[in-house]
């Protein structure tokens, strides 16, 4: 009879938590689909759904990290004033595309347009880390840097050692690194080296067990900035990795990345960006450290605007500006991601510009690193290529370049893939730029990347074999979690 009560009560209690989470995912206002998928995994699987969302479903900044957010919040207003303040700050774009998504990123985080900058692609991951390591070499004063992943090897260890060198020479150097994407670099003798040669190592978002328990363990840092100076910076979709020995082992070549060298004005704002997340982690006001009102030189008249996204005060305003650039697009769109998998507005957009007769081109990478958003991606391919768009695969190794260019015109160039991951979780930050020699260059490397890659043909891609649509459509449903 104890055991009868007992058992009952306890599927009476399983039931009640079931619809408790089930109650907790309806609260919280997401895209329909995401909120269908979490419920589909909760009804269907009830012990791991309710375990998946109690450690993925909700962002979690961490009590000391969310109360630190709130803190620094007056903080980051203020900044932007004496931003304002600047003789760089444009009042107007120069071309119709831009006015929009910079009224768009004025209104969402205040951030204004700089002119006065002078920059340059660099599209060779080696010469980057070249010209890095160099630059790293002259530093007077500062070097603030973080990355999501850090790796030794190759032309990566000169750069350590520039950075060894500037701390002895009592350059203020920090390296901001994430804590999943670097746990190897972590636990490795270099690490240790830099932190005894003074360069302030800090570790972003901390996992462990424990903190699963607190907080969301897979909101990551996925930002890749360096700042010099408050004169020059670097940003793009590079980590801090020689491609020739990074990721070898998973068989999709290497790593195809663009970084972005800013000189000028706009090179304090992503200096700006990279002590807001160092105060994140470690409360050491860094922010007040720059002088923000500095006469920078201007060292060339390229316009540029930066979108710093993620939890927190920046929010995830980045899917409002990818959307406003495709509605705006009115004669060619070239995206470059080397993870698609978007969500059903952006699918929608995409659709939506080529059905009026925009040429939209998705550059992707044939070979992907992970299986799931292989196929996750190849999934919505149908409907796009239904639509007129025209699909890419890139044959040159694992283009990782994050990239949308539009009317050959503007240019968003950063670290956000085309996965909810980057919509809604990761720290990212995306450049805006308004200028026509840079679009100009951008569109030179859109070109090379097309003459490495093979256009899918439709009609063959409907002649896929039955068991793949099968897969894609399974992988599909769980895509809104990817």
């Amino acid at each position: 009879m104890l055991d009868s009560f007992l058992s009952d009560l306890g599927l009476l209690i399983y039931a009640l938590l079931i619809v408790a989470v089930a109650l907790q995912v309806m609260l919280k206002r997401r895209p329909v689909g995401v909120t269908l998928t979490w419920l589909l995994l909760i009804f269907a699987l009830p012990l791991v759904g309710i375990i998946c969302y109690q450690l993925f479903g909700e962002r979690y900044l961490g009590r000391l990290r969310a109360k630190r957010a709130r803190l620094m919040e007056a903080k980051y207003k203020q900044s932007l004033h004496l931003f304002d303040q600047s003789p760089h700050v444009v009042k107007q774009s120069c071309s119709d595309v831009a006015e929009p998504l910079n009224k768009l990123t004025r209104r969402l985080l205040g951030l204004p347009i700089l002119s006065g900058n002078k920059l340059h692609n660099f599209e060779d991951s080696l010469e980057t880390l070249k010209q890095l390591t160099a630059d790293i070499q002259q530093a007077e004063s500062t070097i603030y840097m973080e990355f999501y992943i850090v790796q030794q090897g190759g032309l990566v260890e000169p750069l350590l050692e520039a950075l060894v060198d500037a701390a002895k020479r009592k350059v203020n150097v920090y390296l901001l690194v994430d804590s999943v994407g670097s746990s190897e670099f972590l636990k490795s003798s270099a690490s240790a080296q830099l932190a005894k040669a003074g360069v302030n190592l800090v570790e972003a978002l901390h996992a462990n067990p424990v903190r699963m328990l607190l907080q969301r363990i897979d909101l990551r840092l996925h930002r890749k900035i360096v700042a010099i100076d408050q004169q020059l910076a670097y940003t793009g979709s590079m980590n801090l990795v020689d491609p020739r020995f990074f990721n070898q082992q998973r068989g999709v070549g290497q790593w195809v990345d663009l970084m972005l060298r800013v000189e000028g004005p706009a090179a304090l704002n992503l200096q700006a960006v990279v002590a807001y997340d160092i105060e994140m982690e470690t409360g050491e006001a860094l922010i007040e450290q720059l002088d923000l009102l500095a006469a920078t030189e201007p060292l060339g008249q390229q316009r540029m605007q930066i979108m710093p996204s993620g939890p927190g005060i920046f929010g995830d305003h980045i899917i409002q500006l990818l959307l406003s650039s495709l509605y705006l697009a009115k004669q060619q769109i070239v995206l470059t991601s080397p993870y698609f998998v978007p969500d059903e507005s952006l699918q929608m957009a995409l659709v939506t510009a080529a059905s009026r007769g925009v040429e939209v081109n998705l550059i992707l990478p044939a070979r992907n690193d992970s299986f799931l958003v292989r196929y996750a991606s190849h999934s919505f391919y149908q409907q796009l290529l239904d639509a007129g768009v025209n699909i890419y695969k890139f044959n040159g190794g694992l283009l990782h370049t994050k990239s949308l260019l539009i009317d050959q015109q503007v240019a968003l160039v950063g670290t956000v893939n085309l996965d909810m991951r980057s919509l809604w979780l990761n720290f990212e930050v995306t450049s805006i730029i308004d200028d026509q020699a840079y679009a100009a260059d951008l569109n030179r490397i859109m070109l090379r990347y097309l003459e490495q890659s093979t256009r899918i043909n439709a009609i063959a891609w409907k002649k896929r074999p039955v068991y793949r649509r099968l897969l894609e459509n399974i992988v599909h449903i769980v895509s809104p979690l990817l």
